[in-house]
């Protein structure tokens, strides 16, 4: 599946700097961290945000004690 994301300026650069070293394109390298995010049961948690229109969102991240990620080289 295609998408596309919604990411600033300064994280796209770092990404972009993660995904060269590690040989991977950017698109690749963000679909590799949101999957490992997903299979190792990561979770988010939303609530009102009362300064402003919008919500507070709080990523909890893996403990990343989990195995390492194979990735094909493109």
């Amino acid at each position: 599946m295609k998408a596309t994301l919604e990411i600033s300026a300064q994280t796209k650069q770092k990404l972009s700097e993660m995904a060269s070293q590690a040989g991977l394109s950017t698109d690749k390298l963000a679909g590799v961290l949101l999957d490992s995010f997903v299979d190792n049961n990561g979770k988010i948690y939303v609530g009102e945000w009362k300064e402003g229109p919008g919500v507070r969102i709080m990523p909890d991240w893996p403990r990343f004690s989990s195995g390492v990620v194979k990735v094909k080289t493109e």
